[in-house]
């Protein structure tokens, strides 16, 4: 779950023309002026960042404030560009260059609108709202006060975006009819009955002992009217605009290239998610090559197993009985081992460590069904939340633990809570730059921090490397089937098709993947292309620096600029290279 993009303008960025150079000094009054103004329209973000300013109100998504929104970055850019930067460090202007990467994204991807098409099974309103209260505080009886406003404005919110969903049906097809009947589920199970209530009632479970009885019962009235006259008569009437409007207007193939200007959405996509210019044909092709190089590596670890077709060997994984829980307990246990495991020896890797703590949960009821197999939400700078590496323990006697191990490096440590708590806790950064979301990078860590612990040894059982195998697979198939799908006009079933020829998902996980990369054009491409360019520039290190490259050293390199581009993560490094000559 992620807050931390704000809603996109729709006007053209230009410098101020003739605005005068202003002094470098003016730089960090520019970084925290847009900080500020990140936390105040986006109180979400605020929340999670362990920000309580805000943490009575919901981002307005209504059209008054999206434009006024288009306003406020337009000049923002200007000032920006008036900055002299012959002035500035080499640090300032690396900031200043992601900042304005940052802001310029957002006005760009506002031509098209994405606010008219919002919701998908995989983000949104619908389910993003009762995940937010998994990081506002519960400590105080005016932290309970605010959980009630928000309540209250939610029903705004949703009437907000209603109106937007029916703007974008003016100007072209809704989304596909099977994302829009995955949304229909999941909003079906948040609009009726005492399993509606539930994901609302739960910070009502256990009260601090700080406040007095006669407030705990007050504030049980209250949150429960908010929800009787709020959430849930809000999550009604999108029920019936999604049954009775948009899915009658849903298109019926997948792709993005069917949708108005769908070509150029799926350009600034794979913009947008990887940092690059790759066009679809090549990411299409690095794809094949990975998915040829890994099934390789695959077949000899079979061998190993007396098979020397990998057909075989995959049949034989799928039917074998120990690979499988017997209980979503046990999965989680397993997720814990590992990450426990590894916990011991990260100084052989890194210098920084990470500071936050970290548990591992059981992903919430109400959304386990269409969510993946594991996800990471960040705990808050200060550590008075940890970081929440959750398990999908739905089915889970039919999910198999081949790639526990590989999934818990990628999304606990050396992987998701490493790089954003260390973000997180940098000093001397501007706090934007803590929190910048690029996909490429922190999906593309993680990805290179599955592989990592091998070589420390880890990956003993020779099933969990055939699972790690099975991972970077599946990144690898992502760059065939989002390309094929979107660019390519590939169909659903061809998806499918490929996904059980070249990977070893179970069938509910390969399913819900496809959908997946139906909803979410684009983002299923960060991973391979991030991790690529990541080892890439370890390769550099290498060959440039000799005896004295220090893998210490690279990943500290890495890391210590927070998410960036991958061309301003380049860019470091080689900055970094340059200093160890």
């Amino acid at each position: 779950m992620k807050f931390m993009v704000v809603i996109p303008v729709l006007l053209a960025s230009a410098p101020l023309i003739g605005a005068p150079p202003m002094p470098a000094n003016t730089l960090d009054r520019l970084f925290q002026e847009y900080w500020q103004y990140t936390l105040r329209i986006n109180p979400e973000q605020a929340t999670v960042v362990g920000d309580p300013r805000y943490n009575h109100r919901l981002s307005d998504s209504s059209i008054g404030a999206i434009h006024r929104d288009l306003a406020w970055k337009v000049a923002f850019l200007g000032k920006l560009d008036a900055v002299r930067s012959d002035d500035l460090t080499a640090d300032q202007r690396l900031s200043q260059d992601l900042l304005k990467t940052v802001v310029q994204e957002q006005v760009d991807g506002s031509a098209f609108r994405p606010w008219e098409q919002p919701l998908t099974q995989m983000d949104g309103l619908h389910i993003d709202f009762p995940q937010l209260f998994s990081s506002h505080p519960f400590r105080t009886a005016k932290d309970y006060q605010d959980y009630v406003s928000r309540l209250k404005a939610f029903s705004k919110s949703v009437d907000d975006t209603i109106t937007n969903m029916h703007r974008g049906l003016k100007r072209g097809p809704a989304p596909p009819k099977l994302v829009i009947e995955g949304i229909i589920a999941q909003v079906k199970t948040l609009s009726s009955g005492e399993s509606a209530r539930a994901p609302f009632l739960e910070p009502l479970k256990a009260f601090p002992e700080a406040i007095s009885v006669g407030d705990q019962k007050k504030l049980r009235r209250a949150v429960d009217a908010a929800i009787q006259h709020s959430v849930t008569p809000a999550y009604a009437r999108l029920l019936r605009f999604l049954q009775a409007d948009y899915l009658p207007a849903g298109r019926g193939e997948p792709g993005l290239w069917a949708a108005s200007e769908g070509e150029a959405r799926y350009r600034f996509q794979i913009r947008h998610h990887t940092t690059t210019t790759l066009d679809a044909k090549t990411i299409h092709a690095i794809g094949l090559k990975e998915v040829a190089r890994i099934e390789t590596e695959m077949t000899a670890l079979g061998a190993n197993f007396g098979y020397t077709d990998l057909a075989a060997f995959r049949e034989a994984i799928a039917h074998k009985s120990d690979l499988h829980p017997k209980s979503g307990h046990e999965l989680v246990a397993r997720y814990q081992r590992y990450v426990d495991g590894m916990r011991s020896e990260l100084p052989k890797l890194f210098g920084r460590l990470p500071k936050a703590p970290l548990v591992v949960i059981p992903i919430e009821a109400f959304r386990e069904e269409g969510a993946a197999a594991a996800d990471y939400n960040a705990g808050t700078p200060d550590g008075t939340r940890p970081g929440r590496f959750a398990v999908n323990t739905f089915k889970a006697e039919s999910r198999s633990m081949l790639t526990c191990e590989s999934t818990a490096y990628h999304e606990a440590i050396p992987g998701h809570h490493m790089q954003i708590s260390i973000a997180q806790e940098l000093e001397g950064l501007p706090e934007f730059q803590k929190h910048a979301p690029f996909t490429a990078f922190e999906e593309g860590w993680a990805l290179y921090s599955e592989r990592l612990p091998k070589e420390l040894g880890f990956y003993q059982d020779p099933y969990s490397d055939y699972g790690r195998l099975n991972d970077e697979m599946l990144r690898a198939i992502r760059l065939v089937l989002d390309t094929g799908v979107h660019a390519l006009h590939w169909t659903r079933a061809q998806m499918v098709d490929y996904f059980r020829a070249h990977g070893s998902m179970d069938e509910v996980d390969i399913q819900s993947e496809t959908d997946r990369y139906i909803a979410w054009p684009g983002q299923a491409l960060a991973y391979k292309i991030g991790q690529l360019r990541i080892l890439e520039l370890r390769e550099k290190s290498k060959q440039e620096l000799g005896d004295r490259f220090d893998i210490k050293g690279f990943h500290d390199c890495v890391l210590g600029g927070g998410a960036l581009p991958l061309d301003l993560l380049e860019r470091r490094v080689d900055a970094w290279i340059k200093a160890r000559k």
